[in-house]
């Protein structure tokens, strides 16, 4: 029998302020080139500066309520950003880069 995960509110809530960060990101990328290249320099100091960091909680979320909107973020951001971004990003922050 098929398992059916549901999403609390403040998942889905979580979910989509992620799915929104991630937008936001994208887009700023397609027109600042500064912010790009800070982001590659430093995505956490860079995306909580401007105001769009996101948590890993966040992005569970968003993975659980719509797998398929992360997805498509997801494959636009790294379109936009170089291969180390995740690494840096999640990388806990008293680890040196």
């Amino acid at each position: 029998m098929a398992e059916t995960l549901k999403a609390t509110r403040t998942q889905v809530e979580a979910a989509n302020k992620a799915a929104m960060t991630i937008d936001a990101i994208v887009g700023r990328l397609t027109y600042d080139e500064e912010f790009a290249k800070n982001l590659s320099v430093d995505p956490r100091g860079t995306m909580e500066a401007a105001g769009l960091a996101f948590d890993k909680e966040s992005m569970d979320s968003l993975m659980l309520a719509d797998p398929k909107r992360f997805d498509g973020a997801a494959e636009a951001l790294f379109n936009l950003v170089d291969a180390e971004f995740l690494h840096k990003v999640a990388a806990p922050s008293c680890d040196p880069l």
